[in-house]
């Protein structure tokens, strides 16, 4: 995973280094066989996810390069979608993403 503060800050622009060093350490506590990212079964593994019927999707759109998991630069950047600094559009992107997403599964 590397050093997560020298992430390029236009990757993840809605978070400060402090956020993204906090960020790196529940990513690695998820990341349960230190593979340097995140299975499906990884995520599940929040009480909080394991009744969610989104789960699977938002893994999906979190997972940009369609390898079946998600690793630290994908996990910054779904995660910053959901965050209060984010801009609206961004934001409507993402809806869009989730939106196709919906097509794609009916």
């Amino acid at each position: 995973m590397g050093n997560e503060t020298s992430l390029p800050m236009e990757m993840c622009s809605n978070f400060d280094a402090d956020e993204i060093k906090r960020l790196g350490k529940r990513f690695r506590k998820l990341d349960l066989d230190n593979s340097g990212s995140l299975s499906v079964d990884e995520f599940m593994s929040l009480p909080e996810l394991q009744q969610n019927p989104l789960v699977q999707r938002v893994i999906d759109i979190f997972d940009t390069d369609r390898n079946g998991e998600v690793d630290f630069k994908e996990f910054i950047q779904g995660v910053s979608q959901f965050s209060v600094k984010g801009d609206k559009e961004s934001k409507l992107k993402y809806m869009g993403k989730v939106h196709a997403m919906e097509l794609v599964v009916w």
